[in-house]
């Protein structure tokens, strides 16, 4: 089988393995990329990323949201390919409306980590997206409840959709270099650089009475430069944030609740390292949390319930936490690691390619 995968990412298209970068950031030529190194049955995977010329790029992503530039790369070779993956619909409505007016040997799988538009309920986008959704021939998610918004308004792709757990690639974490720095256990630890609660975190922390640092990696806000305790870094490479979390008291997860999902990556990067996790209840997280055992839940927005939770850990002399976080790598090893979820797509793959589902 020959796949065409459209990433909406850029990727270092490079000789030899890089030092700082995790599998889906990097291609190596004659390589299996990414989860596919983990398929049963060789496969020949080529990528399109959205890189070109930097204008292109922030027109492409922030105004417009989807990417013409890789489409266009990705239909003049359509004819080579047996499957067309899209991660992501803003690499693959494009290409969607594309297959709508001409027929194609691929077959077009998108992985619809968004809810096609961040599960938007009216509007001229959801009307595209409808239109173009009807020509795609297979759809993975990483949110069971995403299932309900596409029985609302994509009735269709039921019977072609399949929830996939996402999957860590827990090797990534075992063969980088932990050090423990002389700050280790001094701070509790968020990271994000998008779609974060940051006032009902930053707010929680400033009812506690605390020694600890709340630090926040991602980005530097104006308005939490002077609070006490508050630190801030900017982005940080993988290699180094490995090191953050991996020094860390213990980490907290703030997210803002949307159906789609979003924040797996970095609540499975934390509990590959054993950490434990204190994640706001919101659906992208639910299928990945056993509360009380490999994470514990706060209620989004609720300050009260996110600062008892901190309190908990704050007092505890370490073995509620150690536990959660040995637990939570037990979890990651026998449920969500990046072997079980290539597995399941490589058995979607197969399906959908074997059989019209149209």
């Amino acid at each position: 089988m020959k796949i065409l995968m459209l990433v909406n990412w850029k990727v270092e298209y490079t000789n030899k393995k890089p030092r700082d970068k995790q599998p889906p950031d990097y291609y190596i030529k004659g390589e299996s990329y990414w989860f596919y190194r983990y398929f049963k049955e060789n496969v020949e995977v080529d990528v399109i990323d959205i890189h070109s010329c930097k204008w292109i790029e922030n027109f492409e992503k922030n105004k417009i949201r989807f990417y013409i530039i890789q489409t266009l790369r990705a239909i003049s070779k359509l004819k080579k390919y047996d499957l067309i993956v899209s991660h992501g619909m803003q690499s693959g409505v494009l290409l969607s409306l594309w297959r709508k007016l001409f027929n194609t040997k691929a077959k077009h799988i998108v992985f619809d980590i968004g809810s096609f538009n961040s599960a938007g309920e009216s509007g001229f986008t959801l009307k595209l997206m409808q239109f173009a959704s009807k020509s795609i021939d297979g759809v993975i998610y990483h949110t069971s409840s995403q299932i309900d918004y596409y029985k609302k308004f994509f009735p269709w792709i039921i019977d072609k959709s399949k929830f996939i757990k996402f999957g860590t690639d827990l090797g990534f974490f075992k063969s980088n270099a932990l050090v423990k720095k002389q700050d280790a256990d001094s701070y509790i630890l968020c990271v994000g650089y998008s779609k974060r609660d940051w006032d009902t975190l930053v707010k929680a922390y400033q009812q506690i009475n605390t020694d600890k640092k709340l630090r926040l990696v991602g980005k530097v806000y104006e308005k939490y430069k002077n609070i006490k305790g508050v630190e801030q870094i900017p982005f940080v490479p993988i290699n180094d944030l490995i090191n953050q979390v991996y020094n860390a008291l213990f980490c907290v997860l703030p997210l803002e609740s949307f159906n789609y999902s979003y924040g797996q990556m970095t609540l499975m990067q934390q509990m590959a390292l054993g950490k434990c996790v204190i994640a706001a209840k919101v659906p992208s997280l639910v299928d990945y949390v056993e509360d009380g055992l490999t994470a514990i839940f706060y209620e989004p927005k609720n300050i009260e319930d996110c600062k008892n939770k901190m309190v908990i850990l704050l007092n505890d002399t370490r073995a509620l936490s150690d536990t959660i976080g040995r637990t939570a790598v037990n979890h990651l090893n026998d449920i969500c690691n990046e072997m079980i979820m290539a597995n399941e797509i490589e058995d979607f793959f197969t399906y959908i390619y074997s059989f019209d589902v149209n």
